[in-house]
């Protein structure tokens, strides 16, 4: 068999355990990928970084599944180290009924990193001061709207049944007026509402994190300005991720950029076996040609 016709009829079984080594391989063994840092997640960056450090809250909803964790937990992760590295509030919230323990999960892991390299104890983040968890509330467009009013109104009660007035981060957040930015990490519709409502109404600053097939449906809403920014998918999480590692927030990379380093590299591998399916295809017609021709003579 001649060597055009073996990179055509390569075992199935040898491409299988090619492409699980690649997906496994960035998880064990430290391999960069320059990153390419889209627009929109630059805007979302850059309008976090402009906020003074305790001065206003940022809002973020959380509205993911678990069927979508991959894509957005490495997304609210980020933006919590980023948020907390600058030393601004958050104040976060659901309206996904799924999406609590996620949200949950998110916030008290980057707390306790931040706890853990705390000098003194004046450096760790106490809850009620430097971040709170109001929960889920079913009736979002009502609730939105009317936080833009007064958010204890809403919120009576944090998730854990806290009287939010005891806590000084929501003495001092009482409506939209003291909150910076909503930031929507989501796999499904939810930044919509607070584009047509809040900001309509109340000028909220909307930004956003989703799921890469939710994404293109809001570019429009960036161009217009009626967004300030947005983390499209995993590769989204993933650029958040190094710029925060860049801007020194961050000891190391998430698990979006071990992630996008696997894609990658399977991305680069199908390519190769194109390439090598298209140039054994050439050269076996060419063969076949030849040897026609030779029986013609």
């Amino acid at each position: 068999m001649k060597w055009y016709e073996r990179i055509t009829k390569i075992d199935r079984r040898i491409i299988y355990l090619l492409l699980t080594s690649l997906v496994i391989l960035p998880f064990f063994v430290k391999v960069t990928i320059p990153q390419n840092i889209m627009p929109q997640t630059k805007r979302l960056f850059d309008f976090i970084e402009s906020i003074p450090p305790n001065d206003k809250a940022v809002m973020i909803s959380f509205d993911y599944t678990p069927q979508t964790q991959p894509e957005c937990h490495p997304m609210a992760k980020a933006l919590l180290r980023h948020c907390f590295s600058r030393g601004i509030p958050v104040i976060g919230l659901s309206y996904d009924p799924q999406a609590p323990g996620l949200a949950l999960d998110a916030i008290t892991s980057i707390a306790q990193e931040f706890d853990s390299l705390a000098a003194i104890n004046d450096d760790s983040f106490d809850y009620g001061v430097d971040y709170v968890y109001l929960g889920w509330k079913s009736g979002r467009i009502a609730a939105q709207l009317d936080m833009g009013e007064e958010i204890v109104g809403v919120y009576p009660r944090d998730y854990f049944g806290n009287v939010i007035d005891s806590f000084p981060l929501m003495n001092k957040v009482r409506n939209y007026k003291n909150v910076a930015i909503v930031v929507i990490i989501s796999s499904a519709d939810y930044p919509l509402d607070w584009i047509r409502y809040p900001q309509t109404r109340y000028g909220v600053n909307v930004g956003a994190g989703l799921t890469a097939v939710m994404a293109p449906k809001y570019y429009p809403f960036l161009q217009t300005g009626q967004m300030s920014g947005m983390m499209s998918g995993m590769k989204g999480a993933a650029e958040y991720e190094k710029l925060v590692f860049d801007h020194g927030y961050a000891r190391t990379l998430g698990t979006a950029e071990t992630g996008m380093n696997s894609q990658s590299m399977i991305h680069i591998l199908i390519m190769i076996f194109i390439i090598l399916g298209n140039v054994g295809y050439f050269f076996s017609r060419r063969g076949k040609k030849g040897k026609t021709g030779d029986i013609r003579e």
